[in-house]
């Protein structure tokens, strides 16, 4: 009985969930998706870029933004290459030298969207504390400190990635029987230490702690948000701001200069009639105001929730990577956790291409600044 049961389990891990044919069949139509989305992305990032150095990085919200589609414009060129090169092969039947570079640029991939995914922590981040704490945050988040903070985030990222690249080798291999050559990848032994170093804690532990610090950020600038009823919580108006007097104030000031009331009381009236009209229109400019900061905050929290949504299932990959072991790039399944890859590539074209979109709805400067550029092309 014993016997049956562990031959019923072998037989069950050595099948294939997928069959080969299906597996190229889909492997060519994702690809081609990619190659379509891809390209897109690449497009509005580079429009994103030259709209925002077009603004100018007057404060650190601008700074993230453009630092962000930086990085998104990177990993959307390197996702772009492999797409042509893949396709190209899978056409030609020459994948024999696409299949090793291609496996080196998507490590350069895989480095720019963790760049990405740090750089949108931040901006949670930052969101989240400008809600909470609205007076510290003016004077804490600048243009110069955002930079300072992306600069080291990179860093940081770098340093973690660059092992795993590190143990890896190409070599170039001659075929006497062909009288040709081809391009191998050798791994050297601490290959597989970095890898998993690289996989169990940028891929899982720093992604998942992002994403922990996204959630809890999105929740606390919501609820700043719905509970804050002064609007002079949100108000980015200068603490030195105009303020009008009160009738009070303004009486008693007329009355101990002069010391008669009765004389002056007219001049006291046409002055509490002019506060009264002051009122108004910083009313009118506080709202405004708030208009705007409200426009920021959902900008910078639609960009945050639409990360979260897209990567959450590239952690979940990489937690399968390492706890199953037929559901990996050598694996008995290896068609299957190629085409899911896929399948996330195509959620990191969808994460990268939507942000301009944001920008372009919820940004007043970007949107003017957008239309006057594709205006300009026009009369050119």
């Amino acid at each position: 009985m014993n016997a049956t049961t562990q031959s019923d389990s072998k037989n069950l891990q050595d099948v294939q969930l997928l069959s080969n044919e299906l597996y190229l069949y889909i492997r060519f139509l994702l690809w081609s998706l990619i190659l379509i989305l891809s390209l897109h992305a690449v497009f509005v990032n580079i429009l994103n870029i030259l709209v925002f150095y077009t603004i100018g990085l007057v404060d650190s919200v601008s700074a993230c933004f453009f630092c962000l589609s930086v990085a998104d414009m990177i990993s959307m060129i390197t996702l772009l290459y492999c797409a042509c090169t893949t396709l190209y092969s899978l056409i030609s039947q020459a994948g024999h030298w696409v299949i090793p570079l291609n496996f080196l640029v998507f490590r350069l991939l895989f480095t720019s969207m963790d760049i990405s995914a740090a750089i949108t922590t931040y901006i949670a981040i930052q969101r989240a504390i400008c809600v909470a704490f609205p007076f510290f945050a003016r004077h804490f988040f600048n243009r110069n400190k955002s930079l300072a903070v992306i600069t080291a985030l990179v860093v940081i990222i770098l340093a973690c990635t660059l092992p795993s690249v590190a143990f890896i080798r190409l070599l170039v291999v001659s075929n006497p029987q062909t009288n040709s050559s081809v391009l191998r990848l050798y791994f050297t032994h601490t290959f597989t230490t970095a890898n998993e170093f690289f996989i169990s804690f940028v891929k899982i532990g720093l992604l998942f702690a992002e994403q922990v610090v996204m959630g809890t950020c999105l929740i606390v600038t919501a609820y700043g948000i719905v509970s804050s009823r002064n609007l002079r919580v949100l108000s980015s108006l200068p603490s030195s701001a105009a303020k009008p007097k009160t009738d009070s104030e303004e009486w008693t000031k007329e009355t101990h200069t002069t010391g008669d009331g009765l004389k002056h009381g007219a001049c006291n009236d046409e002055r509490k009639i002019q506060n009264r009209k002051v009122v108004p229109e910083l009313d009118e400019r506080q709202k405004k105001r708030l208009k705007k900061e409200i426009r920021a905050i959902k900008q910078s929290v639609i960009v945050v929730l639409i990360h979260i949504i897209c990567v959450t299932p590239r952690m979940v990959l990489s937690i399968l990577n390492l706890a199953v072991p037929h559901f990996t790039e050598q694996g008995q399944n290896w068609n299957l956790f190629d085409v899911t890859f896929l399948g996330l590539n195509v959620n990191d074209c969808v994460n990268a291409l939507v942000n301009f979109f944001v920008y372009f709805r919820f940004n007043g400067a970007f949107r003017t600044t957008v239309n006057s550029l594709i205006t300009r092309a026009r009369s050119q």
